[in-house]
This record gives structure tokens, C-alpha cells and sequence, in this order.
């Protein structure tokens, strides 16, 4: 089976095996909190890809990953945090020590710390090429996202996307807390990555 898959089908896999490392954690985090009763609902287990994909249908398949992943994840943070501030916030420093156990080693730039991003974080399909940089230099990476592909899981489960982008930017800042660089958005879909 795996002379059909490619290194991309690897990549995109272990994009999605972050995000459900992340939705574990928050899961843990909230039954302790006693937020939910259970985490079953919330997580998976991602077996070995070359084991589980449909041979007949990478492409659908892994499509179909994505959006299970997403939904579970906003189904979540919305039944564990809802618009409650305080639990959020708790999630928030949760999603920031995900991101710095992933820290990027000092001396990282902007562009390697793009790339990093773009290894770490579920976008859609590479044929969706959600992100695109729109500048560059030595000392800073501007990006804008293109596409929204997050709101649908969030309103499918009875809320607002604006969670994901709180969630995903605190683990974006624990990935650069080691690195000298620094993180601004201008809203959702605009990004800097510059030297501190």
C-alpha cells in the first residue's frame, strides 16, 4: 500500500497528528477542569497512515481526517469553554505550552519559522494553498491566509470560529518563546513574523 503514497500524504498526516495532540491535551485539561465529563467523544488515535488510508481514495480520505479532526476540535473548546473568558483563557496558556514544548531552536528566521508553521498547522489540502507570503527579508515574513477553511467546523457546532484563531495564536507564541522572534496579527487572515 504505501507505493501509493508520497512524502505529502506523510506530511499532511502528521499535520493532523498535531492538531489531535493539541485537542487531547485540551480535552485532559477540561475533564480535570470538570468542564466535560469524558474525552472519548473528542479524541483519536492516529494509527500508523499506511495501515488505516483508503488506497482507492488518499485524497478523500485525508480530506475526510481534516474535518473530523476540526469538528471534534471546535465541538471541544465550545463544550468545554463556550464563551466563558476565564476557560478560555485557561485553554489559551494550555495551547501555549503545546506550542513550546515545540519551541523552534534560537536564532530561527522569519522564513524557516513560516515553514515551521506551515509543517505544524492543519490548512486545508496543499491543493487549497490557503497561506501565501506577501513579503520577505532577512529580519521579517508577512503572510496572509486566503481562505477561510476553519469557520464551517465552528459553526457547525453551534459557535463562532474566533476560539480557533485565539487558540492557534497562543501555540504559534509558544512555538517562537525560544527562537528571538515575534508574532503579530492584524486580524485573522494577516500575519508578521519579525525579529524581536
Amino acid at each position: 500500500m504505501s507505493m501509493f503514497l508520497g512524502p505529502i500524504h506523510y506530511w499532511l498526516y502528521n499535520k493532523i497528528g498535531h492538531q489531535e495532540e493539541l485537542t487531547r491535551r485540551l480535552a485532559d485539561l477540561a475533564v480535570k477542569e470538570g468542564w466535560i465529563s469524558d474525552a472519548a467523544e473528542y479524541v483519536r488515535d492516529l494509527p500508523a497512515l499506511e495501515t488505516v488510508i483508503d488506497e482507492e481514495n488518499i485524497h478523500g480520505w485525508l480530506q475526510a481526517r481534516i474535518s473530523d479532526a476540526e469538528r471534534r476540535y471546535a465541538a471541544l473548546v465550545l463544550a468545554a469553554a463556550g464563551q466563558d473568558e476565564a476557560r478560555l483563557d485557561t485553554l489559551a496558556d494550555a495551547a501555549f505550552a503545546f506550542g513550546k514544548e515545540n519551541a523552534l531552536p534560537a536564532g530561527t528566521g522569519p522564513e524557516d519559522a513560516y515553514k515551521a508553521f506551515e509543517n505544524f498547522f492543519v490548512n486545508g489540502m496543499p491543493c487549497d494553498h490557503v497561506n501565501s507570503v506577501t513579503e520577505s527579508s532577512d529580519t521579517s515574513l508577512s503572510w496572509e491566509q486566503t481562505q477561510e477553511l476553519h469557520a464551517g467546523s465552528w459553526t457547525s457546532q453551534g459557535g463562532n470560529v474566533d476560539p480557533y484563531y485565539r487558540l492557534r495564536r497562543n501555540v504559534m507564541d509558544g512555538m517562537l518563546s525560544a527562537c528571538g522572534l515575534k508574532l503579530s496579527m492584524a486580524d485573522k487572515d494577516h500575519y508578521m513574523l519579525e525579529v524581536a
